[in-house]
C-alpha cells in the first residue's frame, strides 16, 4: 500500500502542475513539489529493500519504525500547515497501519 499510495504521489508531484516540467509561477512551489515528489520515491522504495529479509523481524521492525516516523511526521507538517486535510488523513492512517504492523510483526516474521 505504500508503495502505491507514495509512487503516486511522486508521480503526480513530480510530473504534475506544479511539477519540475511545469512552467508555474511560484518557483518555491515547484522545488517543494520536486523535494516532496522525491522522497516519496525514496520512501516507497522501501518495499524492494526489504523484500529479502521479509522474514525477519528485526528488519521488518526497523522499516515499519522508518515508515511510522515518516508517515507521522509528514501529517504533523500538514496538521501545522492546516490547508491539506486529505494529505493529512492519509499521512495519519498511514502511520496508523505502521503501528498496527509493528505491534503485530511477531506474526509473520521470525
Amino acid at each position: 500500500m505504500n508503495l502505491l499510495l507514495e509512487g503516486l504521489a511522486a508521480a503526480l508531484l513530480i510530473g504534475g502542475p506544479q511539477g519540475i516540467l511545469s512552467d508555474a509561477q511560484s518557483p518555491d512551489g515547484v522545488l517543494w513539489a520536486a523535494n516532496y515528489g522525491f522522497a516519496a520515491i525514496a520512501i516507497a522504495s522501501t518495499i524492494f529493500w526489504i523484500w529479502p529479509n521479509r522474514d525477519s523481524r528485526q528488519v521488518v521492525g526497523a522499516v515499519l519504525g522508518i515508515l511510522l516516523t515518516f508517515h507521522t511526521l509528514i501529517f504533523v507538517s500538514f496538521a501545522i500547515q492546516g490547508d491539506q486535510i486529505p494529505p493529512m488523513v492519509i499521512h495519519a492512517v498511514m502511520a496508523a497501519i505502521a503501528i498496527v504492523l509493528y505491534s503485530q510483526r511477531s506474526k509473520y516474521t521470525t
